[in-house]
């Protein structure tokens, strides 16, 4: 099972370092799907919370990556270390059918 501090890139630390084995031993499945997450530490206590890109649509508007500055500013401690992950998107990679390949011949038919 792949780890999953590899599929998210450090945009910003503030007053701290990314520890990856940290974040894999807190992190759970429901937070993978966001595009970003925001870890802060209280009480030497890591919790973590996600957040959508601004352009998806079919989320509420405080899940959207612009309200983290508020989130870390209202949820947060004054000046607590905290860092932002972002998801890598990785580009599908094309796969070549298997089987038969079957080859498009151009047909013509003539009009009498």
């Amino acid at each position: 099972m792949a780890m999953a501090s590899e599929n998210y890139t450090v945009l910003k630390a503030f007053r701290t370092e990314f520890n990856p084995d940290q974040f894999n031993e807190k992190i759970v499945h429901v937070l993978l799907k966001y595009d970003f997450i925001v870890g802060d530490f209280s009480d030497n206590h890591l919790r973590l919370k996600g957040f959508y890109h601004d352009k998806r649509r079919d989320v509420e508007s405080t899940k959207k990556a612009s309200k983290i500055d508020a989130y870390i500013k209202d949820s947060c401690n004054y000046m607590c270390p905290h860092y932002i992950l972002e998801k890598i998107q990785l580009l599908p990679s094309y796969k070549k059918p298997k089987g038969k390949q079957y080859h498009n011949k151009k047909r013509t038919k003539k009009f009498q």
